[in-house]
């Protein structure tokens, strides 16, 4: 199998020095094919992370040079995560790898700026080799999903990213959790009429007339993924 030898660094004597990898991923069998994977491939891997917390810890005591990231964890949400490295550490490149494929994810991935992006459902082992390859070699790796989703965006005039505020976004995300108006009010320090009249306005402005229809949409856009807009779980 190929190795990272391509794209590995070199210490001052010559001596070859792995890339190095930390993986976050909550579910053991697939963090462990992880492991073996990267190791064929000649990166030295350090201990597995199952949850946001742990994984935050250690990729700031070690500084790897990549991160393989599952977005959904026990403790919270793997985009978050990635936010904090990236701000943090900019020299660290992150690969998610994850089976939520809805648009606000794919959304987030590009506007976070992702090194890369494979989606679980669909790709084989060879695809998350090449990703690996074009990442550690300084280069975006997005599976076809993500631009898909992006071109669906720009082509329906109704998405949610074209109609509404963040704001409303975020009372939507709600919505979709199936809170009630006084829940969101008390969550976000409003009133419950105020509630009310936003969500006329999220109907008006997504054609939907009917709540267990707007909650829908929220799921199937993966809007109800999307609580940490403006009011995140820490993550320290």
């Amino acid at each position: 199998m190929k190795t990272i030898d391509s794209i590995t660094a070199s210490s001052a004597n010559s001596t070859p020095v792995k890339r190095r990898v930390i993986i976050v991923e909550d579910q053991r069998m697939v963090a462990e094919f992880f492991v073996f994977h990267c190791r064929d491939l000649g990166l030295e891997v350090l201990p597995w992370c199952g949850t946001c917390r742990e994984g935050l810890a250690a990729i700031r005591e070690q500084r790897p040079d990549l991160v393989l990231l599952d977005i959904s964890l026990p403790d919270g949400d793997g985009l978050e995560l990635a936010k904090m490295v990236l701000l943090e550490l900019p020299q660290t490149k992150i690969l998610a790898i994850s089976a939520h494929r809805d648009p606000w994810t794919m959304l987030q991935v590009q506007r976070l700026g992702l090194h890369g992006f494979v989606d679980k459902h669909e790709q084989c082992l060879e695809i998350l080799t090449d990703a690996i390859h074009a990442v550690l070699g300084g280069r975006i790796y997005y599976t076809p999903i993500v631009n898909a989703s992006s071109a669906a965006i720009r082509k329906d005039p109704k998405a949610f990213i074209r109609v509404l505020s963040d704001y409303e976004t975020k009372i939507l995300s709600l919505i979709g959790l199936s809170m009630t108006d006084d829940e969101i009010a008390g969550m976000l320090s409003i009133s419950p009429a105020t509630v009310q009249s936003r969500r006329r306005d999220i109907m008006g402005k997504l054609d939907i007339h009917a709540t267990p229809k707007l909650i829908h949409f929220a799921i199937v856009n993966g809007l109800t993924r999307a609580e940490q807009l403006g009011f995140p779980k820490p993550i320290t």
